[in-house]
């Protein structure tokens, strides 16, 4: 760990340096990483019993920066060494015409107020489900194209270099890159090739989305071709012979698991740490999402469902083996909180079990 001055109010010099170098050669990564209230002048290490916890990005959702920059000052403040960084402030901090799909989605609510669903019956997710308009699906196709366009047009790699460089040196490693689309039906090979090089050059390990077959069919190849892997991630539709009955693993051994075990839970009404110990002895367990969940779908701080996230945690240290354990803050937040601070509670759930 490097040693930083403690100083208060003060930033070290190789640190500043660092920074002002990234930030000269790209303006449109905002200059300012450190100082900010609340921020350790140390960088954070959330390693814990030989377990690395991080946090998938998603979880400052509600929180109103989307660059790069700030929502590595949210990793900062929540104590975390490594995250699961969306796509979204990597390429909007590399320059990328603006389309945050969840703000387009945020105004419209409040117009078209939708009504709440559960992905569990009874549950207390309260996901809103409703139909998009005509206008809207335009308006995000529209945005859609923009993006994959920009994609295209990207000659170098030296703007991700950079937002490396600055996560770098603030001590948080980027270990996974989110793309939520990639392998998608009908991506180009370009796009495809662009996601691949964008995770490389974030020294992340592996590029996770959502579970498909055909998905997994089409970036085996490619994942085995960059030696980086791509971790499936589930909702409600995985099953506990889902892997071992089906094909997914046949196209490669790129081809692992991003396993959310709140999820899970809810589910099939039974805790993943099986399933935990199957994937993480075959060496197919790229990541976990933790999060806690009730078998009768309710959404709550760790500890208090069903997940059993003490003992999986538990497990993979006993084990030994190397997963990243990646926070997905989803249970309400309290009105006299905020999502840094739930995470940093749920990190300190992390600390103590496996201390």
């Amino acid at each position: 760990m490097k040693k930083q001055n403690k100083q208060n109010g003060q930033i070290d010099r190789r640190r500043f340096i660092g920074i002002a170098a990234v930030a000269a050669a790209y303006p449109f990564i905002p200059r300012i990483v450190r100082g900010s209230p609340g921020i350790s002048l140390e960088n954070p290490d959330s390693v814990f019993g030989g377990v690395q916890i991080g946090a998938i990005t998603y979880s400052y959702r509600s929180l109103p920066g989307t660059s790069a920059e700030e929502t590595l000052d949210y990793l900062l403040k929540s104590g975390l060494s490594s995250c699961e960084l969306m796509y979204g402030p990597i390429e909007a901090s590399a320059g990328a015409p603006k389309a945050d799909f969840m703000q387009i989605m945020s105004e419209y609510r409040k117009e078209h107020p939708p009504e709440p669903q559960d992905s569990v019956p009874q549950g207390d997710r309260q996901r809103p489900r409703f139909q998009m308009t005509p206008e809207l699906q335009k308006l995000i196709t529209e945005r859609q194209e923009e993006l994959v366009t920009w994609r295209k047009t990207v000659s170098s790699m030296d703007p991700f270099e950079a937002i490396r460089e600055m996560y770098n040196d603030a001590g948080v490693k980027i270990n996974v890159v989110k793309f939520d689309t990639i392998g998608a039906e009908g991506m180009s090979a370009e796009e495809l090739e662009y996601m691949f090089n964008v995770a490389k050059t974030m020294g992340a390990r592996g590029i996770t989305t959502e579970l498909d077959e055909n998905k997994a069919k089409v970036l085996a190849p490619l994942a085995d071709k960059h030696n980086i892997a791509i971790g499936f991630h589930n909702h409600m539709q995985l099953r506990p012979d889902t892997y071992s009955g089906g094909p997914y693993f046949s196209y490669g051994k790129g081809i692992m698991s991003n396993l959310d075990i709140g999820h899970y839970a809810a589910g099939n009404k039974v805790s993943a740490l099986s399933l935990v110990e199957e994937l993480g002895d075959q060496g197919r367990l790229l990541t976990i999402h933790l999060k806690d969940r009730t078998f009768d779908g309710k959404t709550v701080p760790f500890g208090e469902g069903d997940a059993q996230v003490a003992e999986i945690l538990q497990l993979i240290k006993q084990k030994k083996w190397d997963v990243e354990c990646d926070i997905e803050l989803e249970y309400p937040v309290p009105e006299d909180s905020d999502s840094i601070k739930e995470v940093r509670k749920c990190v300190e759930f992390c600390k103590n079990v496996l201390s």
